[in-house]
């Protein structure tokens, strides 16, 4: 035994699994080519495995910061750097991307860290970070846009998840695959993030309105995202990320025709932050 306190290895495990999405390291490969040229500095956010730090140098940048708050997952991109002898232009930051503040600016900022409809990862504040302090003005980042979109669903499956027996459970956000869910209305845009003109303090509070579809009970919403990565060079949700679901307090009824509206708001990147109302 040793006196260091024992991590569990789910940042190392989530970080490898991620190089499995190979549409998702294709398109971003696709995108850091036609951006990055010779001699430039990149800075990767949420480096997690160092593959886009380790493909940005590969593709001609001159020097890489591959910035990640967990240690274990800078031991393991550290691996990779050396496996893929790029050591001498990738260094390395341990913290949070709020702390890194560089004396060189950089060309071009690569930052990762998207998922449905970017209330759990830090990929809005990060980038409204960047682009205050790590990218100079004509500088790239990567992605360039995100659009979130909304649909009402039916799913007995999740909302049954939070009972056993006589047991009741806090309802929670949770991922979802298509095949647990019916949509039950036209799907909204919620919101579009220019990742280069954020505001400080970026805050999604919109009334959506819709008309069922069919007939059936709103167990809650479903959330999904597109990217603008490089021109036409977009993610979808298919390159690797899941789905969504946004539990009501209360399930309503629905007949089919029949229109209804609801609030949805948060702060991206601050999970306690959700609010969903039926209105």
């Amino acid at each position: 035994m040793t006196d260091r306190e024992y991590a569990t290895p789910f940042s190392v495990l989530h970080a490898a699994s991620l190089l499995g999405q190979r549409s998702r390291l294709d398109k971003f490969h696709q995108a850091i080519r036609n951006v990055v040229k010779k001699g430039d500095y990149v800075v990767d956010i949420g480096t997690g495995s160092g593959v886009l730090a380790i493909l940005a140098a590969k593709a001609g940048a001159n020097r890489v910061t591959a910035i990640d708050v967990n240690p274990e997952s800078l031991d393991y991109a550290r691996k990779a750097v050396m496996m893929n002898s790029v050591e001498n232009i990738i260094d390395f930051f341990e913290g949070s991307f709020s702390d890194f503040i560089p004396i060189e600016k950089a060309d071009v900022v690569i930052c990762e860290m998207l998922s449905s409809i970017m209330l759990v990862e830090q990929q809005i504040p990060a980038c409204h970070h960047a682009v205050e302090y790590v990218l100079k003005i004509d500088g790239v980042i990567l992605p360039q846009e995100i659009t979130v979109f909304i649909v009402p669903v039916e799913s007995s499956e999740i909302w049954e998840r939070f009972y056993y027996g006589n047991l009741q459970f806090p309802r929670v956000v949770q991922t979802v695959t298509p095949s647990a869910i019916r949509d039950l209305a036209d799907m909204e845009i919620l919101e579009t993030f220019d990742l280069m003109n954020l505001k400080e303090k970026t805050v999604v509070d919109r009334t959506l309105h819709f008309k069922a579809v069919d007939s059936g009970t709103v167990h809650g919403l479903v959330g999904v995202f597109e990217s603008k990565l490089w021109n036409n060079i977009h993610l979808q949700m298919e390159d690797g990320w899941k789905q969504l679901f946004i539990p009501l307090v209360n399930p309503i009824e629905v007949e089919e025709g029949e229109a209804f509206s609801i609030q949805v708001s948060y702060q991206p990147g601050k999970f306690d932050s959700l609010s969903v109302e039926l209105l």
